[in-house]
């Protein structure tokens, strides 16, 4: 038994006859009758009465027409669920990027850039997280967010990843830091310095603990929560020093300068777009990433 045995069944019932419902579903009245005739066969009951002036619905036919035009109207309720869903979907997407790894304005790809592709897509529901590089991609794994911008480029296996730029890591200083006399930083300087908690990939952690064993010391971290907002209140207030992309030196926020890392010393990390491997993209999410790389 089929939706569409259930419908011809319906359509013989209303037009009286085999011919008449099999013009008006636009198929031969072989093909019709052959379907019923394959239903009753099933059911090992009679829908019908056949008389040569058309057909009359048995006690049996009467009994099941009711409850099949039920059946019929509820699956054309699904159905219309489904393509309501399908519509929603398409128009639902969650985008995560990677704490302070996104600049507010400028070239490329940015916050603002962000705002006004959510603004030409009001419609839409464009649910956007600032998180670490490292929460982006459990969440891409955990299919809580469909695409997240990340620092360094994350395991192939796993992840695809199109690299937009090369994040340039700077120290953030106190304007009276005795450092900033310096043109650039290495990270003997900053032997005994207290040191804000790197936010964004464990591989900058292991980029700067390298550093530092060059020179046989170890980084002295503290143990705060991270925010953009603590790191910089972090190193205005005098109590430490930050490692910071350098879009964050465009518009120095007040009390803190920006010095770069000797050559030596100094290293970047891709940013980039990260994808879990194998998971659907919807058309809104399809729509922001070309959106992006055309930046």
């Amino acid at each position: 038994m089929d939706l569409r045995q259930i419908e011809y069944f319906r359509l013989v019932a209303r037009a009286g006859s085999f011919s008449a419902a099999a013009k008006g579903a636009y198929v031969t009245q072989q093909t019709l009758s052959a379907s019923v005739a394959s239903l009753e066969q099933e059911w090992g009951i009679p829908l019908f009465n056949r008389r040569r002036q058309g057909v009359e619905l048995t006690a049996f036919g009467e009994t099941m027409l009711p409850a099949c035009e039920h059946l019929l109207s509820e699956a054309a309720a699904l159905g219309g669920l489904v393509d309501r869903y399908r519509e929603s979907v398409a128009q639902t997407a969650t985008f995560a990027y990677a704490s302070a790894s996104l600049q507010q304005q400028g070239e490329g790809f940015t916050l603002e850039g962000l705002a006004r592709f959510r603004a030409d897509h009001a419609e839409a529901d464009l649910r956007v997280f600032e998180l670490t590089s490292d929460a982006c991609l459990s969440a891409l794994v955990q299919g809580e967010v469909d695409l997240a911008f990340v620092v360094g480029e994350p395991d192939p296996a796993q992840f695809s990843f199109t690299k937009l730029v090369d994040a340039h890591l700077l120290v953030a200083l106190p304007a009276d830091h005795p450092l900033t006399s310096k043109e650039a930083i290495s990270f003997r300087d900053l032997a005994g310095v207290p040191i804000f908690p790197t936010p964004d990939l464990k591989e900058t952690y292991h980029r700067i603990v390298a550093g530092f064993e060059r020179y046989g010391l170890k980084p002295n971290y503290v143990p705060l929560p991270f925010s953009l907002e603590n790191a910089q209140r972090f190193v205005r207030n005098g109590e430490g020093v930050d490692f910071s992309p350098e879009h964050n030196a465009d518009e120095p926020p007040e009390g803190i300068v920006y010095r770069p890392l000797t050559p030596e010393d100094a290293f970047t990390l891709p940013l980039g777009l990260a994808e879990k491997r194998g998971a659907p993209q919807g058309p809104l999410m399809t729509e922001l990433k070309e959106f992006i790389l055309a930046r």
